[in-house]
């Protein structure tokens, strides 16, 4: 059984940075090429991208859970509580992603309605929600092998599933979009029709994959008697963070909601720099994730000095990836801008973004970090907390007053989130520094 505690957090990172990488280029590569087939295709898709993004959410406080549990029973070296925690994740988030699809593909136009998508971008892309919604569970199979393979320090088999599903959906895309060897031409609808094909096959062989490596078969064993602890472990995890991460989404899909009645063109602009921000987050994640690996297992083997150095060794490194990375994207903001669109309305709309990208990206480095260790040391009360407090008291709220009433636009809407990232993420260093996380553990 593989130590990632035995790694440096380079080594640990870097599979995971280049398979989260991969991940944002699969869950963007519609955008990139419908850019390519039109603006208005781009705006129909990031109108609803943040709704469907709940689904990761929902799978995630699971996915999330099974991480730290089993990245606490790793350190423990308790490989019978590791199985049942497999065979619980797994069935609890095939449950989920077969209810949330259900909701997704019958309620979708009141969902659509209730975000402010503009009536003439609905029929567009109706069927590239219904069909991206309705099939999730290959999403809520893949999260909860990924976070199994990561948990035991071992992320670079995901990582090469992630680049086959990649080249499927890029391929799938320029069939399905732009009529590549004789396929028809379906617009939004195709970029559907590949998403959850190279989901399906990217969900069937991580899962084989995972069985595999972990040594892992579903036996009634793991079920009988019915691991309730293991239950109850996951959901004290998940259901906060479940929370947390919610009310993220929820506030920005209040705040899309703001950006939906701005107009198409801001709406596309939205899109095209939410897909350059969530680049630059990959860097800070991929240290996050690695960092909460670590720390849940220095935790599960009871070296909770180490683990307290262990973040901070992964704070300062990101914030000065974090800083690098967007001092770049600023100063090419145009030839990176290109890749996109050529909309001059657009594109004025983005550039003026830009260097408040800057500013909420270093800021947000400090939740990123600071929360997936509080999280691997079993402290997830706190960060739910304080997450609803801040992104409604202040990313909601300014985003309102500066977007909308002053008149700031787009450029409000970054004031107001990057706002919310700087405070809450001080209250998760404090935290931090107080140590009252030690002893939250579950092992």
């Amino acid at each position: 059984m593989l130590n990632a505690n035995n790694k440096s957090l380079l080594k640990l990172s870097i599979p995971i940075f280049l398979e989260l990488l991969l991940i944002t280029i699969v869950g963007q590569m519609d955008t990139i090429m419908l850019g390519k087939y039109s603006d208005t295709a781009v705006a129909t898709l990031g109108g609803m991208t943040q709704l469907l993004n709940i689904q990761n959410v929902i799978f995630g406080f699971i996915s999330l859970g099974t991480s730290i549990l089993i990245a606490q029973y790793v350190g423990a070296r308790n490989k019978i509580n590791i199985h049942e925690t497999i065979t619980v994740a797994l069935i609890l988030n095939v449950i989920l992603g077969l209810a949330l699809g259900i909701v997704f593909y019958f309620s979708w136009n009141l969902l659509l309605t209730t975000i402010n998508l503009p009536v003439e971008l609905i029929p567009l892309g109706k069927n590239y929600f219904r069909l991206v919604g309705g099939l999730c569970v290959f999403q809520a199979i893949t999260l909860t092998c990924g976070a199994i393979m990561k948990s035991h320090g071992n992320p670079t088999p995901i990582l090469f599933i992630n680049i086959g599903v990649n080249l499927i959906n890029i391929i799938g895309n320029g069939m399905l979009i732009f009529g590549w060897f004789g396929a028809p031409i379906l617009g939004v609808t195709g970029a559907g029709i590949s998403t959850v094909v190279s989901r399906g096959i990217g969900c069937v062989i991580g899962l084989i994959v995972m069985m595999r490596f972990c040594r892992f078969k579903f036996r009634p064993k793991f079920l009988t008697p019915f691991p309730k602890k293991v239950v109850k472990n996951l959901l004290s995890i998940g259901i906060p963070t479940a929370g947390e991460n919610l009310a993220w989404n929820v506030a920005q899909i209040i705040i899309l909601s703001m950006v939906n009645s701005m107009g198409s063109n801001q709406i596309a602009a939205r899109t095209y720099l939410m897909l350059i921000a969530n680049f630059v987050m990959t860097f800070s994640i991929s240290l996050g994730q690695g960092t909460a690996i670590q720390v849940g297992q220095l935790i599960g083997a009871r070296k909770k000095n180490e683990a307290y150095e262990r973040c901070f060794t992964s704070l300062k490194l990101s914030i000065i990836l974090a800083f690098i990375v967007t001092l770049v994207l600023m100063l090419l903001k145009e030839p990176v801008m290109s890749i996109f669109t050529k909309d001059k309305e657009v594109l004025e709309f983005a550039y003026k973004v830009f260097p408040f990208i800057m500013i909420l990206e270093v800021g947000r480095v400090f939740n990123v970090i600071i929360i997936n260790s509080l999280h691997a040391a079993g402290d997830i009360k706190f960060p739910m907390i304080m997450g609803i407090i801040f992104m409604f008291g202040i990313a909601v709220t300014f985003s309102y007053l500066f977007g909308l009433k002053l008149g700031y636009g787009l450029i409000g809407i970054w004031i107001a989130n990057a706002a919310d990232e700087w405070c809450r993420g001080f209250g998760m260093y404090f935290r931090w520094k107080s140590r009252k996380w030690e002893s939250k553990g579950f092992v």
